[in-house]
C-alpha cells in the first residue's frame, strides 16, 4: 500500500459501511460508504488516495492538493499548541506538529506545505521548513521544459520556486519583468539545470524559436491600445520591462518578426499595427 498516494485497489469485501479494498500484497484500506460508487463490484478496481485516520489505513475518492513527496498551497483550519492542521483537499486534515513550522501557523492563513511520511511516527506529515536550492539527481526535467510553478518567497538572487510540485529551483532577478507574489501560481520554463543538481528557471521561453509567443503578447497589447504602443526599438529596457513584462531582446526580436510579416509599422517612438 502506498500511504500519501492515489493507486488502484481492488473491491475485497463490502459491509453497510463501506468497502475493503485490497492491493497485490493483501494489505487492507477502508472506503467509506460515502465515497462508493454504486456501478462498483467485488473484484472490480477503483482509484483511490490513500492515508491514515486513527492508526488505520483509510482510503477517499476525494483529490487531495498535493501527495507525499509534493508540495502545495493549504489553510490553516486549526493551530494548537501542538501544531496546525491544514485543509489538502480530503475529509481529513494534514497536521503539522509544532517543530515542523518554520513560524508559528495561525488559524485562516495560507501557507506552503511540503508532504511527507514521518519514518520515526510512520505518520503522513507536513512541513513548512525545507531547504532554499537543493541539489536534485536523475531529474524527469530538461531546458526548455514548459512548468507549473508555486511562487516560494524573493530573495537576494530572485525568486524561489516550485517546481511542478515537487522541486525547488530559482528564478534570477534579471529574468523577472512582472510584479510577483508569494504563494502565486505562474507558468515557466526551465532556463539551465546546472551540474550541481540545481534547477534555474524563467518566466519566459529561451531562444528565437520560441518568439511567437512574445509576438502573441505584444499584438495583444496593441489591440487593448486601439493599435498603438509607444514602445520602439530605442526604449529603454525598464519601460519595455513595466509595458510588457520582457527583456528588450526579446521585445526587438518579437517586433522584427511583426515588422517582417507586414503586421506592424516600427516609428521613431511607437508601434502601430497595420
Amino acid at each position: 500500500m502506498q500511504l500519501g498516494k492515489t493507486q488502484t485497489l481492488k473491491i475485497s469485501d463490502k459491509n453497510n459501511s463501506g468497502w475493503i479494498l485490497t492491493d497485490e500484497s493483501g494489505e487492507k484500506a477502508f472506503l467509506p460508504k460515502i465515497f462508493i460508487q454504486e456501478d462498483k463490484e467485488i473484484d472490480d478496481e477503483i482509484e483511490v488516495f490513500v492515508y491514515q485516520d486513527d492508526n488505520k489505513l483509510k482510503a477517499t475518492t476525494e483529490i487531495p492538493l498535493a501527495e507525499v513527496g509534493e508540495f502545495a498551497v493549504m489553510s490553516c483550519v486549526q493551530s494548537l499548541p501542538s501544531g496546525a492542521f491544514m485543509d489538502w483537499g480530503i475529509i481529513k486534515d494534514l497536521f503539522i506538529p509544532y517543530k515542523q513550522q518554520k513560524t508559528k501557523i495561525v488559524e485562516g492563513k495560507r501557507y506552503l506545505v511540503h508532504i511527507y511520511v514521518d519514518e520515526d511516527l510512520e505518520l503522513i506529515t507536513g512541513t513548512t521548513k525545507f531547504k532554499r536550492n537543493p541539489q536534485y539527481q536523475d531529474l524527469p526535467l530538461k531546458k526548455g521544459d514548459k512548468v507549473d510553478l508555486i511562487m516560494m518567497n524573493e530573495s537576494e538572487l530572485g525568486w524561489n520556486v516550485v517546481i511542478n510540485k515537487k522541486y525547488i529551483g530559482l528564478i534570477y532577478s534579471s529574468d523577472v519583468f512582472k510584479k510577483l507574489y508569494p504563494l502565486s501560481e505562474e507558468i515557466g520554463y526551465i532556463k539551465e539545470i546546472r551540474e550541481d543538481g540545481k534547477i534555474d528557471v524563467s518566466l519566459q521561453p529561451q531562444g528565437f524559436e520560441n518568439i511567437d509567443e512574445f509576438k502573441k503578447k505584444i499584438l495583444d497589447r496593441l489591440e487593448e491600445n486601439y493599435g498603438l504602443l509607444y514602445l520602439s526599438d530605442k526604449s529603454s529596457p525598464e519601460e519595455i520591462k513595466d509595458e510588457v513584462q520582457m527583456s528588450k531582446k526579446n521585445f526587438k526580436k518579437a517586433i522584427g518578426g511583426l515588422y517582417k510579416d507586414k503586421i506592424i509599422d516600427i516609428l521613431e517612438d511607437k508601434i502601430k499595427l497595420l
